[in-house]
């Protein structure tokens, strides 16, 4: 299964759909869906880079929860995400590289801001070819 994710129509706020063939690139191809809905892709590129460590019991809890902490860096940090990359992941942990710009710098590529990652039908599918999600964000 290839990994990707789409944008769909959401009455008020953003969704994304994301599959991927396994957990790990799942969160990778949300946060990468997530990063489309804040900044245009490809105009950025990163000027340094963030660690960020997830510990969550649940699949879906660990992919709310680093989204949330993508999320995080836009509001308390004043740091835009443009890319990411896995570390490691297992069922209850999940470590990320996640380039950043100044939110200053990226001030003129910015789509819209997203105040929170959901819980609204947020439900990991397996499916034959790996796992497939809607991500919900509350704009």
């Amino acid at each position: 299964m290839e990994a990707g994710y789409r944008t769909i129509d959401h009455t008020a706020d953003k969704a994304i759909e994301v599959w991927a063939p396994d957990l790990g690139e799942l969160i990778v191809q949300a946060a990468r869906g997530l990063i489309e809905l804040l900044v245009e892709p490809g105009q950025l590129s990163p000027v340094r880079q963030v660690h960020i460590s997830v510990m969550a019991e649940g699949p879906e809890v660990l992919l709310h929860d680093a989204l949330s902490e993508i999320l995080y860096l836009t509001e308390d940090e004043g740091l835009m995400p443009v890319t990411v990359r896995l570390l490691s992941q297992d069922e209850a942990h999940v470590s990320l590289t996640i380039g950043v710009v100044e939110m200053a710098a990226a001030e003129a590529h910015i789509n819209g801001l997203i105040k929170a990652v959901t819980y609204h039908n947020l439900e990991i599918e397996h499916t034959s070819s790996g796992l497939r999600t809607q991500v919900i964000f509350d704009t």
